[in-house]
């Protein structure tokens, strides 16, 4: 049977040729698609943690949705042991407040952060292209995102006042120079963003010691065994244990609904796929309607002679997946090489944490997905001529013109 398909696939080369390749073209241009789409995704997720949240973060309970600094974490040897229990050796404190911030003439409200100047898990020291980071031997300097610091009009060397509470509930007003400017161009950092040393933020405002937040980077294979394992060991001990998309929920929502998007597109291409293969399979079935006579009058069996079309119509399909398959991962594996320049919608994708050259990156789900539901799309639409065959009446099929 095998060998009898596939002599009835090259009877007409130029019909199973055009098949073969809308099978491939669409496989191919669905898989740099979804390449497309999962490195926009992936570069999106990733700069969102490294410049602002981390992978994973944990709280006093209920700090997150209301941020204070008596909520901080009161027991840091606890989190330390779970820590290292989960197997993380690398993480980073910070402690968070809001401050009001005045320049000469206008004030603005900021989120205050402190972090340590020499370990810090966040790309943020990167993204200072004017003056520099803080250094360990910095006490009242401070770091603005760009937006800000235009604002307040304030420029390199100037002095901003932060005015915040303290942990007893009393003002706290300090003098910082602006020592760096981070220009990013990404709404979380650029407006509304202070950075100053922990140390000295700690002295200020009584909470030697103490932090607020514990941030976690991690490569996303590792975030959900981590998660759920300091999860298991802090979530009774009255601390909160967050996942990026835990705190930042619509990110991942907009994710979800591009792939929704992508999975629509994927039911077009898998109709046009089984219409083709369909379209060839009949054509090819009503050609041969006095040659399934003959077989049938010779005791070849029904089962046996759809069993044939089908075969045909899955060696149509897995040509055409497999060529798909090698010219949509070579586009991948060539635009993962050299990147898609999207400097163009700059303005428009940095406030995304887009870099302006994406990386084509393939999720394997999406790939396995993608190709088994071609092949099965291929099958289907064979079972139309099968059945059609197997309904064949011996004599009438001979007589057939």
């Amino acid at each position: 049977m095998l060998s009898m398909a596939w002599r009835n696939i090259i009877r007409n080369i130029r019909r199973s040729m055009i098949t073969m390749a809308a099978i491939t073209i669409g496989l191919a241009s669905l898989l740099f698609l979804w390449a497309f789409n999962d490195g926009i995704h992936n570069n999106m997720t990733r700069n969102m943690q490294d410049s602002i949240v981390g992978s994973i973060q944990i709280h006093q309970q209920g700090y997150f949705r209301s941020p204070r600094l008596s909520r901080y974490i009161h027991q840091p040897q606890q989190v330390l042991t779970a820590l290292h229990q989960a197997g993380v050796d690398d993480y980073a404190s910070e402690l968070q407040d809001f401050a009001l911030a005045a320049g000469d003439d206008v004030s603005e409200g900021l989120v205050l952060v402190g972090v340590n100047p020499d370990h810090t898990l966040l790309t943020m020291p990167n993204k200072v292209d004017q003056g520099r980071w803080l250094r360990s031997d910095d006490d009242t300097a401070c770091i603005l995102g760009a937006t800000s610091a235009r604002n307040l009009g304030l420029h390199l060397g100037d002095d901003v006042v932060l005015l915040t509470e303290d942990r007893f509930g009393s003002l706290a007003a300090e003098k910082f120079t602006l020592v760096g400017i981070i220009s990013s161009g990404e709404m979380g950092i650029d407006r509304g963003l202070a950075v100053i040393p922990l140390p000295f933020m700690q002295r200020w405002l009584g909470m030697e010691g103490r932090v607020s937040r514990i941030l976690i980077q991690l490569p996303s294979e590792r975030l959900e065994a981590t998660y759920e394992a300091l999860n298991a060991a802090l979530s009774h001990e009255n601390y909160e244990v967050m996942r990026w998309y835990d705190m930042y929920p619509m990110m991942q929502q907009w994710v979800e609904l591009e792939n929704v998007f992508y999975y629509i597109f994927l039911g077009v291409v898998l109709l046009i796929v089984g219409a083709g293969v369909m379209n060839t399979v009949l054509m090819s079935m009503l050609e041969r309607v006095h040659e399934f006579g003959v077989m049938l009058a010779l005791g070849c069996s029904r089962f046996s002679l759809a069993g044939m079309v089908l075969i045909e119509s899955v060696m149509l399909g897995a040509c055409g997946v497999i060529i798909g398959t090698v010219l949509g991962l070579s586009l991948v594996a060539w635009f993962h090489r050299v990147g898609i320049d999207l400097s163009g919608q700059m303005e428009t994708i940095q406030r995304f944490y887009i870099d302006p050259v994406v990386h084509t990156e393939i999720n394997t789900d999406h790939l396995l997905h993608t190709v088994t539901l071609v092949l099965l799309a291929a099958l289907l639409a064979a079972i139309v001529p099968a059945w059609r065959v197997a309904r064949l009446q011996p004599v009438d099929a001979i007589h057939h013109l």
